[in-house]
């Protein structure tokens, strides 16, 4: 049973809902008419874990029934109509929880019955509750649809044909809204699917309806529009336009400030989406080195952790690969202070299996940052090597650190290794590859230099590197071939 559908669901319980889905399996609404009390009693008193000879279907069967032989098809027909009823009591639950989705319901239940009074009086309480906005969770035009669906049947019955063309054109305005959100939510995925996976949609429908609107003439009337929520069009398409002309810089800044300016009438997971493009766009432009996104990107960060928004929902915790470019961008502003209460504020948002390890790295980053080596050393050698996600920044600042320290046999030991690393690993795609082996080779340039075993000219290494490009820790490599050409005139 322990691999059972049954216990991946009753696993992702609490303990409270437990509770309640014992109390819902009394309702005379359950369908089954078999007890199924005794099989969720006996599994509750395995939960969390479900381990063990216990939770085997014959041990839970002479708990049930001790005077009876086992029988496996009566067992499985139990644990069938219990997780049955698990995946109506999460209906249920999901039902329950969300005040919007009940109230169209009850709606549409009075409608049903041709109670349209009841369901025109339940809709304007709808109406206050429900929120704009264009996350899928939301839903937020396809109720407006259903909403004004219902009202029509309303005006109907009483043979107010103004009220009728008027929900008529709300319900239409309301399609062609959700019309150009998902062709822009389209468009969006076009090409992130060519460039990440060099894959095309390969459907000639869709593509014959991408041909049909032109979507720069569809906004410039919708601009001149009076039409409602006309704000959530405009973060669609400055998104839009940020994807598929990001040399266009003015597109970014007309999504930031439009999102920025109304950032309270948004949820959790509309700003999430948001801000991760902001933060995709800053990182593009960093790879091709428009240092002015260094501290563009760290201002969207800082932002989209003042809003909460780091993730999908207060559920989810935080990825690590964000934890992990605050950490860049923190080092490369130098903004110790602020990256020290990141550390101490934000590492509690990651997973569990994450803290620890992420923590340590964060740690290692901010010491050295602040040229406290030996701290740093101490910090990453506390991580678990060979489970760490991010191994090429560990030992890109392993590097550094044996740099700044002198160890250089260390450092020499750690480059073999390292390009042992990327020459076998399929972890990194071959343009990151290309990245670290522009550093190391650079790096070796330096540490010979340093450790007195090469004779060539820093100057002339210094002028190379800041000509170099699509390479790692270059601002760092032109310091340090800087300080070993101020040590060589002296």
């Amino acid at each position: 049973m322990k691999d059972s559908r049954l216990i991946e669901i009753l696993s992702a319980f609490t303990w409270e809902e437990l509770s309640d889905f014992e109390k819902f399996l009394s309702s005379p609404f359950v369908k089954t008419r078999r007890n199924l009390a005794p099989l969720l009693s006996h599994l509750r008193s395995l939960y969390p874990e479900f381990d063990g000879k216990k939770v085997e279907k014959s041990f839970a069967f002479s708990i049930m029934f001790p005077d009876e032989e086992y029988s496996e098809k009566k067992m499985i027909n139990l644990m069938s109509d219990l997780t049955k009823e698990s995946e109506n009591f999460l209906m249920h639950l999901a039902l329950d929880r969300n005040e919007t989705d009940s109230l169209l319901y009850l709606s549409k239940g009075f409608y049903e019955k041709q109670l349209l009074n009841h369901s025109m009086r339940v809709l304007k309480t709808f109406e206050k509750k429900l929120q704009p906005g264009f996350s899928p969770g939301k839903d937020y035009y396809a109720k407006i649809r259903q909403s004004e669906f219902f009202k029509g049947a309303y005006y109907t019955s009483k043979n107010d044909f103004e009220g009728l063309i008027e929900t008529k054109k709300r319900y239409f305005e309301a399609s062609a809204v959700q019309f150009i959100f998902d062709y822009i939510q389209l468009l969006s995925s076009v090409e992130p699917i060519l460039t990440t996976y060099g894959r095309t949609l390969d459907n000639k429908f869709i593509e014959s309806v991408l041909k049909l609107v032109n979507v720069d003439e569809l906004f410039s009337e919708i601009d001149k529009s009076d039409i409602s929520h006309k704000y959530l069009i405009a973060l669609h398409y400055y998104y839009l336009k940020t994807i598929t002309e990001p040399e266009e810089k003015k597109f970014y800044y007309l999504l930031r400030d439009e999102f920025y300016g109304n950032i309270s009438m948004l949820d959790r997971e509309e700003k999430y989406i948001i801000f991760n493009q902001l933060a995709n766009y800053c990182t593009e432009e960093v790879s091709r080195k428009n240092e002015q996104f260094y501290k563009e990107a760290m201002d969207v960060y800082k932002k989209m952790l003042e809003e909460n928004a780091y993730s999908f929902s207060e559920k989810e915790y935080m990825q690590v690969i964000t934890y992990r470019n605050i950490i860049y961008y923190c080092n490369t502003v130098k903004d110790d202070e602020w990256f020290e209460y990141f550390i101490s504020k934000y590492t509690d948002a990651l997973s569990h299996e994450y803290r620890t390890d992420m923590k340590n790295f964060a740690f290692g980053n901010l010491w050295f940052l602040r040229r406290e080596y030996e701290k740093s050393l101490v910090s990453i050698s506390a991580i678990e090597n060979e489970f760490f996600l991010f191994k090429s920044d560990l030992r890109n600042l392993l590097l550094k650190i044996f740099f700044e320290l002198g160890y250089y046999e260390q450092a020499y030991s750690l480059i073999d290794a390292y390009k042992h690393f990327l020459s076998s690993t399929k972890e990194i795609s071959k343009e990151y590859k290309e990245y670290y082996n522009r550093f190391v080779k650079r790096y070796m340039q330096l540490l010979k230099i340093k450790s007195g075993k090469s004779r060539d000219v820093p100057g002339l290494l210094l002028r190379e590197l800041t000509k170099e490009t699509r390479i790692v820790n270059k601002n760092w490599l032109i310091e340090k071939a800087e300080e070993l050409l101020s040590n060589k005139k002296k």
